[in-house]
């Protein structure tokens, strides 16, 4: 084998002009050499005549590889080259064990080219069963670009090669100057059946059936799936067929592509570390926490949310500060005080509180001057006050605000997950793990999907940016809304979502393409935010007011309560004032009593 593999080189000519031409067409910058070896000649030298005429002719580099010794090439190597495979005069067994070999050095680069050197043992014809089966095994190892040379191909001027779409079948073809060497067989799959999975959930995935019976898939994966059948002219056929709304989590479904039971998942996922067997991310994902818009303050809380801690220290101060300067005036003025009016005059208070209250008959200058002050002060408080009240009304305040996870957690809200995504939180960010009891782990998917939907809002949600879109959407038709996402309410923040693929699957490349065309020209987006009225279409979701409608109510007795609970206080106080006043009065009536006895 060695010797007709040695005297095949030296008349390399032909093989030459052949790798020149694909290079002109395909621009490859590496050559890689690969041959059976047996003991004898394991550690023979690479032909210096073969290597000198690739490296003069096509000033290109070579490599020779060790089918004994896996390279992961992929790691330094660009997948921008061409593989030369010596194939021995061997049985089919051992010509697919050096396949294999071949496709563990070109770990993620199978669909780069690949010319096969054949050595036809008799003068016969061609065995073009012998090549079927080869190209067989090509294609099961994901060899798509693969050229198979005879070695009289300077006389033949044919060589072979393969493929599968829409069937498997046998190329033969004479070599011509312009023709091209290597079809791009992937940019039209002729009808070819790929075998996908489905999965994930709404909005990304939208299923029902239409009035001919037929399952319609929308959402930015069913609109994917039509954009890859009618871009690459191929037809998905689902391995294992599933109702509407009884689809699998996408995270269940990468043994089936691993397994080599489906060609695709149509479900994205978060990829793994390291990060093959993934196409390239079609969604980034913000992973937040969705929480109810806080309730409306109860109207009874009206009364006192018009002043605010600091405001009514302020104004009692001021109340103080009049009180003793009114008193402290009049007392100057030879007028009579009690030491209580130090404290709070009546005439300050009934003025601050806009009620009409007595003067000095001719009070001086000064007297005066606190009396302007008062008045001043009540018309303030009283304007500033009825403005503020009349604005709660009008417009109803709300609860405390969340401010931070922090604030989630004290207020015993429950906020609903699913399993395996809590899990991933907790397991990526340690320092999270402190929130884990204000979480509601929900184990079933299907039953976590439903309670995301049902909008109760007794509830927090963990959802991903694309739910939210349609929620937002939704919320755009109730009288008020019910949730709300912030930024800064987010766990994660663009996170990949791929396509699940074999790691040497001849599909990345498509993929790859189209998922850079669509979210170019905005048809991702589009199909994002058109989740809502697909929802609508499929019966999912509808045109309904969820929100509780504010109406006209009149005013009731619950609204009083703190206005009584004040008025009860001030009865309270002044009536063990008026007991502790007529003790005392008694008292001193019993002490005048003994003394003129």
């Amino acid at each position: 084998m060695l010797a007709t593999c040695l005297a095949f080189v030296a008349e390399c000519v032909t093989l030459l002009e052949l790798l020149g031409h694909i290079k002109a067409q395909d621009n490859y910058n590496c050559v890689l050499l690969m041959k059976a070896q047996n003991d004898s000649i394991a550690e023979s030298k690479p032909e210096p005549g073969l290597l000198q005429g690739l490296m003069t002719s096509l000033q290109t580099p070579v490599m020779q590889l060790d089918e004994r010794v896996t390279y992961f090439l992929y790691r330094q190597q660009s997948n921008q080259l061409i593989t030369l495979l010596y194939m021995a005069n061997a049985t089919l067994e051992q010509q697919a064990a050096l396949l294999k070999a071949l496709v563990a050095n070109l770990r993620l680069m199978t669909t780069t080219r690949v010319v096969l050197l054949l050595q036809q043992q008799t003068a016969a014809a061609v065995d073009e069963n012998y090549l079927g089966k080869l190209f067989l095994l090509c294609w099961q190892s994901r060899l798509l670009n693969v050229l198979a040379l005879y070695e009289n191909f300077e006389q033949t001027q044919v060589y072979y090669s393969y493929t599968a779409f829409p069937s498997f079948k046998l190329l033969t073809r004479n070599y011509e100057q312009q023709a091209r060497i290597f079809v791009d067989r992937l940019n039209n799959l002729q009808g070819f059946e790929l075998n996908i999975v489905l999965g994930g959930s709404t909005p990304r995935l939208i299923a029902y059936y239409d009035k001919h019976g037929s399952i319609v898939y929308r959402g930015t994966l069913g609109h994917f799936m039509d954009a890859f059948a009618q871009r690459y002219n191929c037809k998905l056929r689902q391995k294992f067929p599933a109702k509407p709304n009884e689809f699998q989590p996408s995270t269940e479904l990468v043994k089936a592509v691993r397994n080599g039971s489906a060609d695709i998942s149509m479900a994205i996922t978060y990829p793994t570390i390291p990060v093959f067997g993934f196409s390239y991310p079609y969604e980034l994902m913000h992973w937040c926490l969705v929480l109810p818009v806080e309730p409306d303050v109860p109207p009874a809380q009206y009364y006192l949310k018009v002043f605010e801690l600091e405001t009514l220290l302020l104004t009692l101060a001021l109340l103080l500060l009049l009180s003793v300067s009114l008193t402290w005036s009049l007392r100057s003025h030879g007028y009579a005080v009690h030491w209580h009016e130090f404290l709070v005059h009546n005439n300050c208070l009934r003025g601050i509180l806009g009620q009409p209250f007595n003067q000095v008959f001719r009070a001086p200058i000064v007297i005066r001057m606190v009396y302007v002050q008062i008045c001043l002060l009540g018309f303030l408080l009283t304007a500033w006050y009825n403005s503020y009240f009349s604005a709660f009304v009008t417009s109803v305040p709300k609860e405390s605000l969340y401010r931070s996870f922090d604030d989630v957690l004290a207020s015993k809200l429950q906020v609903i997950a699913w399993q395996p995504e809590y899990m991933e939180l907790l397991g990526r960010l340690v320092e999270y793990r402190k929130y884990a009891p204000m979480f509601l782990v929900e184990p079933d998917f299907g039953r976590y999907i439903s309670m995301r939907d049902s909008f109760n809002t007794k509830y927090g949600y963990m959802m991903p940016t694309t739910k939210w879109v349609v929620v937002n959407e939704q919320q755009k038709i109730f009288s008020k809304p019910l949730f709300f996402m912030r930024a800064d309410f987010c766990f994660f923040n663009n996170v990949p979502l791929c396509f699940v693929v074999h790691e040497n699957s001849i599909y990345m490349e498509s993929l790859y393409s189209l998922i850079l065309v669509l979210a170019e020209r905005g048809l991702t987006s589009h199909w994002t935010k058109s989740g809502f009225s697909e929802q609508v279409a499929a019966g999912e979701l509808s045109f309904q007011d969820l929100s509780t409608r504010r109406e006209f109510r009149a005013m009731q007795l619950d609204d009083l309560k703190y206005i009584w609970y004040g008025y009860a206080v001030m009865i309270l106080l002044s009536s063990t004032v008026l007991l502790l006043e007529l003790s005392t009065s008694c008292l001193q009536r019993r002490c005048c009593k003994q003394r003129r006895k």
